[in-house]
């Protein structure tokens, strides 16, 4: 299998805030696209997500996001078929520390993430992936 890593540079945005779990609003932390059309997304929350109103709400912003990218023509062009819950996927990655209530809101936007041509998936982030070995 061949794969690349490309490091795009992170657009100028005033809601970027490097101190917070979720910071950069703006883009799609990892994509990787099917060879038969598709993609699986993941947005990475790698320290622990409180369970503050702001927190759920960049954690939602963040979602609203992907699923505008999922409907545009970048990710038609990116991912060659138009994006359905059969085969798209935004996997969300989170640090094993996040609030309860986070896990909660994730699973009450299941309908919305389907309704807009998407599955969506919630896991733990491994003490691998966290850097923990």
């Amino acid at each position: 299998m061949n794969t690349s890593v490309i490091d795009h540079p992170i657009p100028d945005d005033a809601r970027n805030d490097p101190g917070h779990p979720i910071p950069n609003l703006n883009v799609i932390d990892v994509a990787g696209y099917k060879k038969d059309g598709g993609a699986d997304l993941c947005v990475v929350i790698a320290s622990p997500l409180a369970a503050d109103a702001a927190s759920q709400s960049r954690l939602l912003d963040k979602l609203e996001g992907y699923l505008g990218y999922i409907r545009s023509d970048e990710f038609l062009a990116d991912a060659g078929v138009p994006a359905s819950p059969e085969n798209t996927t935004i996997t969300v990655l989170l640090h094993p520390d996040c609030a309860v209530q986070v896990r909660e809101l994730l699973g009450r936007c299941q309908p919305w993430v389907h309704q807009n041509g998407a599955s969506l998936v919630v896991r733990d982030l491994t003490d691998e992936e966290l850097g923990c070995d």
